[in-house]
């Protein structure tokens, strides 16, 4: 399908806003009909990956193959995951990796394919330029998220050496989130007090420029919905997997 940008945005002021304070929410960003659209798409993903850090490592897992693990096994990964956070950085979701599925063209027919196209259309690279300021944005890497209950993902800035990140963004797609169901996108000052939460809201893309102190919260154990979004970076320079 073809997705579209939203012909109501005031862009010049949008701008403004985002100069002054580096980060902006910014509802209502795709047409009814591509959100719809999209919304439909991630539920055909066919396989969602369990990621997280533990032991100072990246994992993946087979998200759906780790959900019918023997209770003994899943207490003892949550244990190992728990810890790690306790100590400092450390994160536990479902994600699909779009970037490098669509690059390395193993599965053409994936859902979600147009969607890097259209991440690094000149429609959307070009508003993501005028919005941040930032004229060097050359392409966006992606993936799609998904935080169930108990899910999280501990502060952070974003920044790493060679990536050439100008900003960061998350375009969420579940409707109908309760506050109480936490998985806020909470941003923090020097003294490590939250200045501004966004709410998973149904088409609102939040974006923020790097660095940024952030995290997203806890998801409830009682939530009744998974936070799902498309997430990834703006990027400077030649995109390393186009070489």
């Amino acid at each position: 399908m073809t997705f579209r940008i939203s012909e109501t945005l005031d862009i010049e002021a949008l701008a403004a806003f985002y100069a002054r304070k580096g980060r902006i929410h910014l509802p209502g960003f795709l047409t009814e009909e591509s959100a719809q659209g999209l919304s439909a798409r991630i539920r055909e993903i066919p396989r969602w990956n369990l990621v997280f850090e533990a032991l100072g490592k990246h994992y993946d897992l087979d998200a759906e193959g780790t959900s019918v693990l023997p209770a003994e096994q899943r207490e003892r990964l949550m244990a190992i995951v728990h810890e790690q956070a306790g100590k400092g950085f450390a994160y536990l979701f479902d994600n699909c990796p779009l970037y490098d599925i669509y690059h390395h063209g193993a599965s053409p027919d994936h859902p979600l394919m147009e969607m890097v196209e259209f991440l690094n259309s000149e429609a959307f690279l070009s508003l993501m330029r005028r919005l941040t300021g930032a004229a060097d944005i050359s392409f966006a890497d992606a993936q799609a998220t998904r935080y169930g209950p108990g899910h999280f993902l501990t502060t952070h800035d974003d920044a790493v050496d060679g990536k050439n990140r100008r900003a960061a963004f998350v375009l969420n797609m579940t409707p109908d989130w309760r506050p109480d169901w936490g998985g806020y996108l909470n941003f923090f000052g020097p003294e490590g007090h939250i200045e501004e939460a966004y709410k998973p809201t149904f088409n609102a893309i939040n974006i923020f420029s790097v660095p940024a102190a952030h995290s997203v919260g806890l998801v409830a154990p009682f939530a009744g919905a998974k936070r799902t979004s498309i997430t990834g970076w703006l990027r400077a320079g030649v995109d390393p997997l186009r070489r």
